[in-house]
């Protein structure tokens, strides 16, 4: 553990809890842009490994998972003073995706009011983690109907598509002017890759989460119950992670299943600010979403 004079003690820092199984590469990629963002050295870092033991593809994953525990544990060796502390911790038999990432926000916020979790393909942008600094206590989250506080964004996403100069200088252009940087909207779902949540508001989906396809059991309940999570305009963090070999989606999906995110802003190629937070209104969402998303996803059709 270190404990610097300047920052919170350890009864009052938050959590990052990070999900692996046997993407060393990835995951090690997600720790490292997390020790870049910014903040990020007030936080628990709470590291839990799926087992591979019970698996469907047991000795197909033995060696790839058996790497990755070696890389977090060299990774941790090099970067444990950066944070309050870290925890990594290994299941015992395979837990899948779902119980895995229960099991670890749920440990996590047995120390922290709050906690920033991730699947271990996401690449953070360096005011990630000032993101979700500003917006737990912002009084729009503490709504009792809004649940979570997503990473990523619905908007400026091209799917597999490489978006052109003139697409990237427009949307640069329209961020910029309109200071999106500083807006957010509501969507009536949950993201199952990266979210930000605290206690009180677990103890209501978390069980659900943990459930065999809970990311889309929390999709339901946000619909059925009015529930909504709480969205940056422009991303905090980027999914690269669909389309790798042992990943979840592959093993689904195939190697050349469609489905894909290519977010072409992001906050780290914008200038910072501290403005204030203001919700998108439900005009401008569409008007961003016609011009810059829904053309891609017909390209994608």
């Amino acid at each position: 553990m270190n404990v610097k004079g300047e920052r919170r003690t350890l009864d009052v820092s938050d959590s990052i809890a990070i999900q692996a199984f046997n993407k060393a590469e990835s995951v090690l990629s997600t720790l490292d842009s997390i020790v870049r963002s910014s903040g990020s050295d007030n936080y628990h870092l709470l590291i839990l490994q799926d087992g591979c033991s019970g698996s469907p593809e047991t000795e197909k994953y033995r060696s790839a998972w058996t790497q990755t525990t070696q890389a977090v544990d060299a990774w941790i060796s090099r970067n444990r003073d950066h944070f309050v502390s870290v925890r990594f911790d290994r299941c015992g038999k395979n837990h899948g995706p779902y119980r895995t990432a229960e099991q670890l926000i749920s440990r996590a916020l047995e120390r922290s009011e709050a906690v920033i979790f991730s699947e271990d393909d996401l690449i953070f942008e360096r005011d990630a983690i000032e993101w979700f600094e500003r917006t737990l206590p912002h009084p729009m989250f503490l709504r009792p109907n809004v649940w979570a506080i997503a990473g990523e964004s619905r908007f400026f996403d091209s799917f597999r598509h490489s978006p052109c100069d003139t697409d990237i200088s427009d949307a640069l252009h329209l961020a910029e002017s309109h200071k999106l940087i500083d807006r957010f909207v509501y969507l009536e779902f949950v993201p199952s890759s990266c979210f930000a949540t605290t206690r009180s508001k677990w103890a209501e989906f978390g069980e659900t989460r943990g459930i065999t396809r809970g990311d889309r059991a929390v999709v339901d309940r946000c619909l059925a119950e009015g529930k909504v999570c709480f969205w940056p305009v422009i991303a905090r963090c980027r999914d690269i992670g669909m389309h790798h070999p042992l990943g979840y989606s592959v093993r689904w999906k195939g190697l050349d299943h469609m489905a894909f995110k290519n977010s072409y802003i992001v906050s780290g190629i914008l200038k910072p600010s501290s403005g204030e937070l203001t919700e998108l209104s439900t005009r401008q969402k569409d008007a961003l979403l016609s011009q810059f998303t829904r053309r891609w996803e017909l390209l994608n059709t």
